[in-house]
């Protein structure tokens, strides 16, 4: 892999951080679990430095593990991790939408198959129990283009990604998008893969703020790096939105007197966190603490444009 994407990479992916907001009621997604079959949908942007083909139909993955950084007794601190992952979810039979950031680093982006696209491809079933050494081949998808990746320094604060897949995925479903505005009381959940972890879900969230000038609010969502491009659902499990950032900026935080970390943890309402960003100008557009979530009605508005561009191209192709 080329040193310029890595570096991108790097400085692009790690967008994301927040805290705990109130209690850590997480759930660690198996078959069976609450959020399975939503999962099924949901994938994982992995490095194609941390995985290889094995025996024929199988690949081996190369994940690094949280055992050692997070302390011993935080919840999933023995859990395996893939280091500058990214989230993201079906929302066509080939299209993948994610975070902008984890696809550009700043600006805009179109038709791009060089860098981010060259350096991940998209994983399905990342979940708790896998086997890294024997994951099936058909659920891992090689990046085809970036479609169109934004990631806005300004208003209106843009960040949102869609991605073409090497082929169409089988077997499982694009996600239904929430077709309008967002009622005020929604309770919200949202799965991804924080820190790079087998698929986890966040839970009974609720809206801090929503700023209808801006293209994303803030909410309660428990959210860590890499769970950048995860998708936040309403009530009736429709994705309203993309998780795309968040504050306070350190979420992990260390512990006194060892050499491990805790989650950085606030109430409910944001508040009281255990660590703060004094310094909250090096935030462009800082609204206030919580986790930001990108709206989905222009990824939605985007997709519907570039399906319907694909189907006049394939009708004038006919003969």
């Amino acid at each position: 892999m080329k040193l310029l994407p890595v570096l991108l990479i790097l400085v692009s992916t790690l967008d994301a951080a927040a805290a705990i907001f109130g209690r850590d009621d997480r759930i660690a997604i198996s078959t069976g679990t609450r959020g399975h079959a939503l999962s099924r949908s949901t994938a994982v942007a992995v490095l194609n430095s941390l995985h290889e083909p094995s025996n024929p139909g199988w690949i081996k993955l190369f994940p690094d593990s949280l055992e050692g950084m997070l302390c011993p007794e935080e919840r999933f601190s023995r859990s395996i991790s893939l280091p500058y992952a990214c989230s993201g979810f079906l929302v066509a039979p080939d299209l993948i939408a994610t975070a902008g950031h984890c696809m550009v680093n700043t600006g805009e982006s179109r038709n791009e198959t060089d860098t981010y696209c060259q350096a991940y491809s998209w994983l399905f079933d990342y979940q708790e129990g896998i086997d890294t050494d024997k994951v099936p081949a058909e659920n891992l998808y090689r990046c085809k283009q970036v479609v169109y990746a934004v990631k806005d320094e300004g208003a209106p604060f843009r960040d949102y990604a869609l991605v073409q897949l090497d082929r169409p995925v089988k077997g499982r479903r694009p996600l239904p998008l929430a077709p309008g505005a967002l009622p005020p009381n929604e309770v919200l959940s949202m799965i991804g893969h924080p820190h790079g972890t087998p698929a986890k879900l966040s839970h009974s969230a609720r809206i801090l703020l929503d700023n209808r000038t801006r293209e994303s609010f803030i909410t309660t969502l428990d959210a860590f790096e890499g769970n950048s491009g995860s998708a936040v659902f309403n009530s009736r499990n429709e994705v309203i939105g993309i998780l795309v950032g968040g504050t306070p900026s350190q979420g992990l935080i260390p512990s006194t007197g060892r050499s491990c970390q805790v989650y950085n943890r606030c109430d409910e309402r944001g508040a009281n966190c255990l660590s703060v960003d004094t310094d909250t100008s090096v935030f462009p557009g800082y609204q206030r603490v919580g986790t930001e979530v990108q709206r989905i009605s222009a990824l939605k508005e985007l997709r519907d444009q570039y399906q319907q561009t694909e189907r006049q191209s394939l009708g004038s192709t006919r003969p």
